[in-house]
């Protein structure tokens, strides 16, 4: 019995740690390396069942999650080159019987997600946070047709404005922030149809 339970806290561990291990940065040439996240593969799937001629769908998040299940487990290089990423994507779908799909499969641009949590770390001065967050909102923008997520946005504006505790100028700030990425996604990207900000 002790073996058994040992057996199973093993595994236990094995898959808490799994879990924890970072996905791996996507690179390709000319471009500096970007960490892949589930977003943005759901994101290129969806693109190319669409250009399969398969408006809606539903298995692009399962797809996705199974394979960056296998980058997480057994792919054990901390970058991953496109057109290798590129390559198990379409094995998997034609293993999965969607061949036309895998035929028009190719990774999306850039990541369909910014971190303003991480970006404020980086660019801690309100004019500069500002500054770059245009630069990546456009460079995103561009390069999608459909979504833009950007996270932690609670976090970002404490990290900004010093605070311990949400106030009213963490608010204004707040608001300010969402109404720039808005106005700049309209401007650049009028065809985006989903921008998410939380």
């Amino acid at each position: 019995m002790p073996a058994i339970l040992s057996a199973k806290s093993k595994a236990s561990v094995a898959a808490k740690e799994a879990l924890s291990r970072p996905l791996p940065l996507v690179s390709a040439p000319g471009v500096q390396p970007t960490r892949l996240d589930e977003p943005w593969l759901v994101l290129s799937l969806e693109k190319a069942a669409s250009r399969a001629g398969h408006q809606e769908w539903p298995l692009a998040p399962e797809v996705a999650r199974a394979v960056l299940h296998y980058l997480r487990n057994d792919f054990i290089r901390p970058i991953i080159e496109r057109d290798t990423l590129e390559m198990i994507l379409r094995r998997s779908l034609t293993g999965i019987g969607c061949p036309a799909i895998a035929r028009h499969f190719e990774l999306a641009s850039s990541s369909p997600s910014i971190n303003l949590a991480a970006l404020a770390k980086e660019a801690p001065l309100e004019m500069i946070f500002f500054q770059r967050l245009a630069t990546i909102v456009d460079e995103k923008v561009t390069s999608l047709s459909s979504v833009l997520r950007l996270e932690g946005l609670r976090s970002c504006v404490l990290a900004l404005s010093g605070a311990s505790s949400w106030r009213a100028s963490c608010q204004r700030l707040n608001d300010e922030i969402v109404h720039f990425i808005r106005a700049r996604a309209r401007h650049f990207g009028p065809q985006l149809l989903e921008l998410t900000i939380w």
